[in-house]
């Protein structure tokens, strides 16, 4: 199952390619293929890497770890 869902992730990305990609070579979109390009890798590295339950963290965890210190601040202010 595991080889399975990686493969499909592949197929995926590759039919997405075979697609997309002509048809902005075509209608020379060079800025629209890179962000394609990167989003999709960095979509199928994601999706073969929780297919693997390797632990993805979460990027409001960041968020909320720069912002805990104006937490404190915040309640100080309020009460």
């Amino acid at each position: 199952m595991l080889i399975l869902s990686i493969v499909m992730t592949l197929v995926f990305s590759t039919i997405l390619c075979i697609v997309e990609i002509p048809k902005m070579l075509k209608e020379r979109l060079y800025r629209e293929l890179w962000t394609f390009s990167i989003l999709l890798g960095l979509g199928t590295v994601l999706a073969i890497l929780k297919s693997l339950d390797i632990e993805i963290p979460n990027p409001s965890d960041f968020i909320a770890w720069v912002y805990s210190p104006l937490t404190g601040i915040m309640e100080g202010l309020l009460k």
